[in-house]
């Protein structure tokens, strides 16, 4: 079911990994202007975002419940001042995390997934169910954060990858 939405997650976390590789390394807490999410912000939530798709299984979250705190939907820029992992620990943190949520897409009923999903945030779009959200998660969300991270990177004088 999940089969297109699980390859565009891993094309997104390859093109993650070549702008990391590519992006300043002084540049883990900067921002675009005033307002925009750093690039740790960006990964953090990242990495919690596949928990919120895990949860569409009823499996436990995996992520530090400071994590989802500090860099969850509606956090500040400045929410997160003393929660700081490292890049190191983000980057595994999304890949063991969009891992364990790919498994888990590939090995699930499909009833189970037509059912409502739970996420408040989200109850007002044309998302309805546990796998309009976990398609979400895979794909879109994933896609617009790395769109973040590819525009800080041309702010950096970095020419395009692609």
């Amino acid at each position: 079911m999940f089969a297109q939405d699980i390859r565009l997650n891993e094309f997104n976390r390859d093109y993650l990994e070549n702008l990391l590789k590519s992006l300043p390394s002084d540049s883990l807490d900067q921002v675009a202007f005033d307002g925009a999410h750093s690039v740790r912000w960006i990964l953090a939530h990242l990495a919690i975002a596949a928990d919120y798709g895990i949860l569409q299984f009823g499996e436990p979250m995996q992520m530090p419940s400071e994590w989802h705190h500090a860099y969850g939907p509606g956090s500040q820029p400045t929410s997160h001042t003393t929660i700081l992992p490292s890049q190191e620990e983000l980057v595994s943190a999304i890949e063991r995390g969009y891992e364990r949520l790919t498994t888990l897409a590939k090995n699930q009923a499909t009833e189970a997934l037509n059912a409502p999903h739970t996420v408040q945030l989200l109850s007002k779009t044309p998302l309805k169910s546990k796998a309009d959200i976990v398609s979400h998660i895979l794909a879109t969300h994933f896609a617009t954060h790395v769109g973040q991270l590819s525009v800080l990177r041309r702010m950096a004088g970095k020419k395009p990858l692609f």
